[in-house]
């Protein structure tokens, strides 16, 4: 049986391996050009950018126990941070990702995480969102502009594919195979943390605080660890954000999309590789899938929010562990359970 679950895992992610390798070329055949476009690889490409984003976050909150509201800033200081590097200072695009991608998990770990280990609960959350409040208006301070250009932003030239490459892939095709390796290498480090030593110590340290201290656990310590961790998948996302992007400015994120990351893991499940999956195909088709519907019914995207409030409300009740729970079958209203009441 064992076995037999192995084989179908394999079948399974070398099946995904395959899509993901001939995704970019897929609009070239008849078959699939009817319903796959040119952009849908860049929708793939942001896929992968909030996903790597949304797993750091479900390590804070999903495993760890810890509400920011504040994510979202991290990122923007990585994409400023890539886009100086690149820029300004003439760092090829990869190296300023993987540069930011550490900077950034410095200043969530100790410049963030070593003072908010205090706090706890919506004292947490409400210090890491004054902290998204006040990012975007610090980037456009006068003393800063030589950086971060003010209110414009900064733009950047998109990354090139490697001479051998050229005449097989364009840019857009080149980042997305960055972003899609980046994230599988970024994904297989999450499972293996989320399953190690640490990994059961920020469960501990989600399911009791006391608890998690007196099985001799550093709770500030592995706190600030975790925020650390989750900022380093925040600084690789808004490094390959801006990359994806090819421009960055104070506006580029806000305050609401920090409240958008985590309702998309609250949406797609808490503590779980697939609920990070779910959460960012949420977030990657949301606005398209309204826009979409609008299409068929005249005037729902008057009622853009009112939909938005109401599906968050409707997973909340119905599926209290998210959409991944729903599919893994630990909700009351999973397919499989249905079927066995019936």
């Amino acid at each position: 049986m064992t076995t037999a679950f192995l084989n179908r895992r394999a079948l399974w992610v070398f099946g995904v391996a395959v899509v993901m390798v001939v995704f970019p070329f897929l609009h070239e055949w008849p078959l699939f050009s009817l319903f796959i476009g040119e952009f849908r690889t860049f929708n793939a490409t942001m896929f992968g950018v909030w996903l790597l984003i949304l797993l750091g976050m479900n390590l804070l909150t999903g495993y760890s126990g810890q509400v920011s509201l504040g994510h979202a800033a991290l990122v923007l200081i990585s994409a400023y941070t890539t886009a100086i590097l690149s820029q300004q200072y003439g760092f090829p695009l990869l190296v300023a990702i993987l540069i930011s991608g550490g900077t950034t998990g410095i200043i969530g770990g100790v410049v963030i995480g070593f003072p908010a280990v205090r706090l706890r609960g919506p004292y947490l959350a409400v210090a890491t969102f004054g902290l998204m409040i006040a990012l975007p208006q610090i980037l456009k301070l006068n003393s800063l502009s030589r950086w971060t250009n003010g209110a414009l932003g900064v733009s950047g030239d998109r990354l090139q594919p490697p001479s051998f490459l050229a005449g097989l892939l364009d840019s857009g095709d080149w980042l997305y195979y960055i972003t899609c390796a980046t994230t599988v290498i970024m994904t297989v480090l999450f499972w293996n943390l989320t399953r190690s030593r640490v990994g059961r110590a920020f469960i501990a340290l989600r399911n009791s605080e006391i608890g998690a201290e007196q099985m001799g656990i550093d709770v500030r310590r592995h706190k600030a660890l975790a925020f650390g961790i989750s900022s380093v998948y925040a600084g690789i996302g808004g490094g390959l954000f801006f990359a994806v992007q090819g421009f960055v400015s104070p506006d580029s994120l806000n305050f609401i999309d920090s409240i958008f990351f985590l309702v998309a893991i609250v949406i797609g499940g808490l503590g779980s590789i697939l609920g990070a999956v779910i959460g960012a195909l949420f977030l990657t088709f949301q606005s398209e899938g309204i826009s979409e519907l609008a299409r068929i019914i005249p005037g729902v995207n008057d009622l853009r929010n009112v939909i938005f409030g109401g599906f968050l409300i409707a997973v909340i009740i119905l599926f209290p562990r998210g959409l991944a729970g729903f599919l893994q079958g630990d909700s009351a209203w999973s397919p499989g359970r249905i079927w066995a009441q019936l």
